[in-house]
């Protein structure tokens, strides 16, 4: 995908701002379910906008934008088809990146970020304030269609960064992994699926859990799964060797996130362990991009925040568990791993 503009100072502002028109076009697409439309070959735009509903104009206007970024293919004047980068907002298709991008640009993303000074003035996340709500509550009562948007987002994350947390981390010798604020599962199907004897518990609101069986059962793992349904402030399922916390933490701030790993300490095996997946930034130097702006939608969106492995050693220790290693991987996702820092009943 080129560039606006021509590289110099001026223009790079001006790519920002293209930038964010940009990925707003192509969400609109995902969100439409235009390439579902292109799989069979390529279309006029007339001919999707007559199946859609859509007016055909303004669909031509948002096909051409698109194609100019890569995202779809332009055959003569007004047939459209997909390339590589259009095939990932298939709905049906391994690796698909339609909720990814659809969710990330709804309007439970886009108006809080539009309020993002309001974050820097206090130090406080605005959601609540633009919706009189707050995050989980909007998903689940607001708008469901796009907490199950957002749900399936989460799932498309996991497949992405799966692959590079298997080839990095084992839990071959788990005998019972309780994925906490699991969503559909995903991270926990790839890991039963490594670790062949174990079984599962996945723990997420009731509205989450209720839509995770196609996800098991496309990973052969539904026998193995018990689901139930929570609050990971309240009680834990109990006794599992291995409690997984992908995404999670980074969700909340650091009283909060003390009394989650604390519920884990409570309910986990005397020589258990937590795996925390979350993208830590560097002690020095400088982070990626992915990072810094991952933390700046935590503030925007919750008020929690990305974080050293440091600073996820010193949360541990408050709650009673000591950071054992850093496990980085080849997605952009490291596991920081913490063990008991003392056996139940014994003491400190």
């Amino acid at each position: 995908m080129s560039r606006a503009s021509d590289g110099t100072p001026q223009g790079v502002i001006l790519d920002l701002v293209v930038g964010f028109w940009s990925a707003c076009a192509v969400a609109t697409t995902a969100r439409l379910g235009i390439a579902d439309r292109l799989a069979r070959g390529p279309r006029t735009a007339a001919e999707l906008a007559a199946e859609l509903g859509l007016d055909a104009d303004a669909l031509f206007r948002l096909l051409r934008a698109v194609s100019s970024l890569g995202v779809l293919s332009r055959e003569g004047a007004a047939r459209f088809g997909l390339t590589a980068v259009g095939e990932l907002l298939r709905s049906d298709v391994p690796g698909s990146q339609r909720a990814l991008i659809a969710s990330e640009l709804d309007t439970a993303h886009y108006l809080p970020w539009g309020r993002l000074e309001e974050s820097v003035r206090t130090g406080r996340p605005v959601f609540e304030k633009v919706f009189s709500m707050k995050t989980w509550e909007y998903y689940r009562d607001r708008s469901p269609a796009e907490g199950r948007l957002f749900s399936a987002n989460m799932t498309a994350m996991s497949q992405i960064e799966t692959r590079g947390i298997l080839a990095a981390y084992s839990f071959e010798e788990a005998r019972c992994i309780v994925d906490v604020g699991g969503a559909h599962g995903a991270f926990l199907a790839a890991a039963l699926q490594q670790a062949q004897t174990a079984r599962g518990i996945l723990f997420d609101q009731t509205q989450v859990v209720a839509e995770a069986g196609p996800v098991l059962r496309r990973f052969g793992v539904a026998d193995r799964v018990r689901c139930v349904a929570g609050d990971f402030f309240g009680e834990l399922p109990q006794a599992g060797d291995v409690y997984l916390l992908k995404h999670v933490l980074h969700d909340w701030g650091d009283e909060d996130c003390v009394r989650i790993l604390s519920r884990v300490r409570e309910a986990m095996a005397p020589e258990g362990r937590v795996v925390v997946a979350e993208l830590p930034l560097p002690q020095e130097g400088a982070a990626t991009p992915m990072g810094v702006m991952l933390d700046l939608n935590m503030l925007v969106m919750l008020g929690g925040r990305e974080r050293t492995a440091a600073e996820y050693a010193v949360l541990f220790e408050q709650a009673g568990l000591r950071l054992s290693r850093v496990v980085p991987t080849a997605a952009p996702i490291a596991l920081i791993e913490a063990r008991a820092a003392t056996p139940r009943g014994a003491a400190p």
